[in-house]
């Protein structure tokens, strides 16, 4: 890995993951081509004695992230550009963005030599912006990862080459292993966010980092089902903690997210439309998912935080070999599902307070599970 002093002029920066860490990433970096360009109208604008544009030189811009829960792996490429004229212009031209019909992207597993070739992907849609967009067939690339084609018993390393120019970039990233979630237990126990007795309750979830993870975030999602003439409609509510950091990769480490059990009621209560259309809800189980990233992957959004000092300018992190952009790994750990049942204390008394507290008594949730219970209303 590296890290370049030396400005970018621009940079054809956008990532298409769906994933909270990846949006924060594309939110800095687009502030971040926003400046870039308005730069070079400015500099542009200036005497012609300052030459801005310079030979081309060919810079790859790659991002990627393996995850060996996903049954698809996808690598992002695309081109930095500076040309004379309207910057904003050149970025909503295809080629002045992609590759295009050049490149050959694969990924080596390092243990054994095996070679998956990716191919261009034009199934992942991009929002409408300042670069280019409509068609990603030449910038984004993947390949179907059977189970076991991406382990944790191997590094891997991504090779991709410009066939016209035999311009090569790579990079290698290691993956990231299973955190184990110690509570609540794994088990088919109902989960509680309420004691009658106490309102003050803290609820805990804890758990074991798994290797070469820096940085986790934990998601609470409460799934629910809303009623309406029509019929059911399936939903869920996700509710994300803050980031947080290891002191280090080795794993075995241990982690915790704290909250009192009626901050969980006010979530929901200020985050599910009052709908005059629902007839009724239905409470359903509640998961606990873990997302926790690579060493390079929390390098690179350190990096690029928004400054908040006098001097804004700072060092752009890559570790492309050759090119810009960052290859490191993630994983969405396979959530935790917990069930709200009536018949233990705790939960039945989460089930009253979806139902009749404060927080969420005009929501019309029942006061049970399966359609079964009453809309207590507020009390």
């Amino acid at each position: 890995m590296q890290i370049l002093n030396k400005k970018k002029l621009n940079k054809s920066l956008h990532l298409l993951f769906d994933h909270p860490l990846i949006k924060r990433i594309l939110r800095v970096k687009k502030r971040i081509n926003y400046f870039l360009i308005a730069g070079i109208s400015i500099l542009s604008a200036c005497s012609t004695d300052l030459e801005v544009i310079g030979n081309y030189k060919e810079t790859l811009v790659v991002y990627g992230l393996l995850d060996q829960s996903q049954p698809k792996q996808y690598i992002k490429i695309n081109k930095a550009f500076l040309g004379e004229g309207n910057a904003f212009a050149y970025a909503q031209i295809k080629d002045s963005v992609q590759f295009i019909n050049s490149l050959s992207v694969r990924i080596k597993r390092l243990s054994d030599g095996s070679e998956y070739n990716l191919s261009p992907d034009n199934t992942v849609p991009k929002d409408p912006g300042t670069f280019y967009g409509p068609d990603q067939s030449n910038a984004i690339y993947s390949f179907a990862s059977a189970p076991g084609m991406i382990n944790t018993s191997s590094d891997y390393q991504l090779i991709i080459k410009n066939n016209e120019t035999g311009t090569e970039v790579s990079s290698k990233t290691s993956l990231v292993t299973d955190a184990i979630i110690t509570s609540p237990p794994n088990n088919l126990s109902p989960v509680g966010f309420v004691i009658p007795t106490n309102n003050n309750y803290n609820f805990h979830v804890n758990w074991t980092t798994g290797k070469n993870a820096k940085i986790y975030q934990l998601i609470i999602r409460f799934n629910y089902i809303d009623s309406t003439s029509t019929g059911n409609i399936a939903n869920s509510l996700d509710w994300f903690f803050p980031e947080q950091t290891t002191n280090d990769i080795k794993g075995g480490e241990q982690m915790a997210v704290e909250f009192r059990g009626q901050e969980f009621l006010h979530f929901i209560g200020t985050h599910i439309v009052d709908d005059p259309n629902v007839l009724r809800r239905i409470p359903g189980k509640v998961d606990f998912l873990l997302i926790s990233a690579g060493e390079e992957l929390h390098t690179y959004m350190e990096v690029n935080k928004p400054s908040t000092g006098i001097i804004q300018e700072k060092p752009v992190f890559t570790n492309i070999t050759n090119g810009l952009g960052i290859f490191s790994a993630r994983l969405n750990k396979a959530p935790l599902s917990k069930p709200l049942k009536p018949n233990t204390t705790n939960s039945s008394a989460t089930l009253d307070s979806i139902s009749g507290g404060q927080y969420t008594c005009t929501l019309r949730f029942l006061d049970n599970i399966n359609g079964a219970g009453v809309w207590t209303g507020c009390h």
